[in-house]
């Protein structure tokens, strides 16, 4: 079966798993490359990746990955970063290839903050990028996460979010806009 693949992305706090948690309603499958990364970082072939990167102290005594430890390394250095990142990423793209290939539904979505950066548009029909403003936006992570605003000023500074696919839809998340007209909309549009 061919699928149509759509990507779903947008900042911290714009609602991305909102849309997807509609579209699961819907009968959708959704693919959460968050959850499915941190799985995978659980994998004995990625464990011994990051193992051999940077050692023991990034395992906690029973053998998961320490995810703070991790953080501390990659977090504001770039270098680190892009190694973490050429690890997961490939991991994480070869893991979706397989899923798509095993889901029922003509239409197949991966939710991802970034997807650009994972090199994940190559394969996908449409990208729908999922919008808030600012404030909304703040406001939504500072209550979710229970942190301060500038730690989230911190992370949407931190976030570049650049598409660059030619079947861009923007899909209005913020208090003014209902979000399921859209959605039904933009399904609509993919059955022509």
């Amino acid at each position: 079966m061919s699928h149509i693949e759509i990507g779903i992305t947008g900042g911290i706090g714009s609602g991305k798993s909102i849309i997807s948690h509609i579209l699961r309603t819907m009968q959708y499958p959704v693919y959460d490359t968050d959850s499915q990364a941190k799985r995978l970082m659980n994998t004995p072939t990625l464990q011994q990746q990051l193992q051999q990167q940077w050692g023991n102290n990034i395992f906690n005594n029973d053998g998961s990955l320490n995810r703070q430890q991790l953080a501390t390394i990659v977090f504001n250095n770039p270098t680190q970063l892009a190694i973490l990142n050429n690890i997961v990423h490939p991991a994480v793209r070869h893991d979706y290839t397989q899923w798509v290939t095993q889901q029922q539904s003509h239409i197949v979505f991966v939710e991802s903050a970034i997807l650009q950066q994972a090199h994940m548009t190559d394969t996908l029909h449409h990208v729908w990028i999922v919008q808030a403003d600012r404030e909304t936006r703040i406001d939504r992570v500072i209550k979710r996460n229970n942190c301060t605003r500038q730690e989230v000023e911190a992370r949407i500074a931190s976030q570049q979010l650049t598409i660059t696919h030619p079947h861009t839809h923007i899909i209005n998340n913020d208090n003014n806009h209902a979000i399921l007209p859209q959605i039904i909309k933009l399904l609509k549009e993919l059955q022509h």
